[in-house]
């Protein structure tokens, strides 16, 4: 087994890992708890060392620590009263008598968020991260006291750490798959952004051809127009670069085809693009109904 030193210097390195990997995701903000001069933290050892070195069990005997299962063979009656038996009792311990607190607790807070509903990753994490540090801690306080008490709480922090670091690298993965999916719809969005501005251009210089060739008497129909105009609507296309913002956008229409504009104009912009509609409307001649 590793000495006392060991189990430090390898915890030690557990903690530089997961502050490395808790930087890499939103759980960057538990990392205070990493420290030994956490708050909460110094509290709960504060209490704990109050709560049992000042115990008023301290010089009396209790039942082993190494066996304290009550079983009726270890009592004896003494004047009607039943007595531990001598050999099944030892001084009380303040290390072993908070480590005996400490692991239950330890046990029963991890163990609730595992089950709680809705499951929550942070909690179950933050638990973990709280009593793998606090329990790092306490052993550091009492391996003067008690080496083989404070192993024990460094054997527990080291499998707390663990899964601390088995959490994180889950995480890490979860948040970096986020922001990539993050930054292609971002993407994405500047490509639609981009590709409509493009579409503006060519709408507006749809709806000059329209108010500035239509015919006297107007455009017969709006398929009229849209026919007549498609050539040098298209004309204008080819030799556009479509500078926007000091830069080329003409490779966001690279595929398309004169055919399927005249399409779109027809079946789509002279109906819902405001500025297309509003310039058909005012220039196509409409069909006066014989009675």
């Amino acid at each position: 087994m590793l000495s006392v030193i060991e189990f430090c210097e390898e915890i030690s390195q557990k903690l530089k890992w997961l502050s490395g990997h808790m930087a890499e995701c939103e759980w960057d903000i538990y990392i205070d708890m990493l420290s030994e001069n956490y708050p909460a933290i110094r509290k709960e050892l504060s209490e704990m060392r109050e709560q049992f070195w000042n115990s008023d069990k301290v010089g009396t005997r209790v039942i082993l620590y190494s066996d304290p299962s009550r079983k009726e063979h270890k009592f004896c009656n003494v004047d009607g009263v039943d007595q531990l038996k001598e050999e099944y009792t030892e001084l009380y311990d303040p290390a072993q008598e908070c480590w005996k607190q400490l692991k239950s607790r330890i046990f029963r807070v991890t163990f609730s968020h595992l089950i709680q509903e809705p499951f929550l990753i942070d909690d179950v994490f933050e638990s973990h991260l709280f009593f793998a540090s606090l329990t790092y801690q306490w052993g550091k306080s009492v391996m003067l006291e008690n080496e083989r008490v404070a192993i024990k709480a460094f054997i527990k922090s080291a499998e707390l750490f663990d899964r601390c670091i088995g959490m994180s690298w889950f995480h890490v993965s979860v948040c970096t798959q986020k922001k990539l999916s993050l930054t292609r719809a971002k993407a994405g969005k500047k490509g639609g952004d981009s590709k409509a501005e493009v579409y503006r251009v060519i709408q507006d210089k749809l709806v000059y051809l329209i108010n500035e060739s239509v015919p006297e008497g107007g455009w017969k129909s709006k398929a009229a127009a849209v026919n007549t105009l498609i050539d040098p609507l298209w004309d204008f296309i080819k030799e556009s670069n479509f500078d926007i913002n000091n830069e080329s956008k003409k490779y966001r229409i690279a595929t398309m085809s004169q055919d399927a504009l005249e399409d779109t104009i027809i079946k789509n912009w002279s109906r819902n693009i405001e500025s297309v509609k509003l310039a058909l409307d005012n220039t196509v001649t409409r069909k006066k109904k014989i009675n």
